[in-house]
């Protein structure tokens, strides 16, 4: 991952007016199917910046992207994208995270599982539900830094493949993260996680083509 970092080979969709390269979908897929054509889960690992920081890129205000893109230009940190949960995969109405609004903060409680990067990440953009009654209507993100009182990992996930990628199941315990930290409006999170994945998901495809091509 360090050496991916000081080749240029990660967090490919930072602006220029952030410092980053601004490169396209389209040059990521490329940059993809070639590191997942030498090993799935380290291309995995690199690329997944790219989801964590996703959200940021797509919903963050203009100072919340001066706030959290630019560290990941000038040091080999990860960042992840906190959707999955026990009983709540593809079917994301069924989260049970909840994220409750006392004056200027959010309290976060619930669990996450299968996010690729959370044992290692400085930051996940978590979603949670701010209205528990609305379904999917009801989630809003939010971007927790991981070494925030109340994260806790619970486990590293043993998997049959992509072994040396991170992937990890973590709890939050009455987290508490500020207003600020909230990405868009309340509420916009299933709207957010969804354009995040249609950005990314092509790229994951590419990575089963260099998987294929390998």
């Amino acid at each position: 991952i360090a050496k991916a970092h000081e080749l240029g080979l990660m967090n490919l969709h930072i602006p220029e007016s952030l410092g980053g390269l601004g490169l396209p979908a389209f040059d990521g897929v490329l940059v993809g199917e070639e590191l997942n054509w030498g090993c799935s889960g380290i291309g995995t690992s690199i690329l997944a910046n790219g989801l964590g920081a996703g959200p940021v890129l797509l919903a963050g205000s203009e100072e919340q992207q001066e706030t959290w893109l630019p560290p990941l230009l000038e040091a080999p940190i990860l960042c992840s994208f906190g959707l999955s949960e026990p009983d709540a995969g593809s079917d994301v109405a069924r989260m049970k995270t909840t994220a409750e609004r006392r004056g200027d903060e959010y309290v976060l409680n619930g669990s996450k599982t299968f996010i690729t990067n959370a044992g290692r990440a400085n930051w996940t953009v978590v979603f949670a539900k701010t209205d528990p009654n609305k379904g999917h209507r009801g989630i809003s993100a939010f971007v927790v830094p991981m070494d925030t009182p109340g994260v806790q990992i619970e486990k590293h996930l043993d998997k049959m493949g992509q072994r040396s990628n991170d992937t990890s199941a973590f709890a939050l315990t009455d987290v508490v993260v500020p207003v600020e930290n909230r990405l868009g409006e309340e509420d916009e999170g299933f709207k957010i996680a969804m354009k995040t994945l249609d950005f990314t998901r092509p790229g994951t495809a590419a990575g089963a083509v260099g998987v294929a091509q390998a």
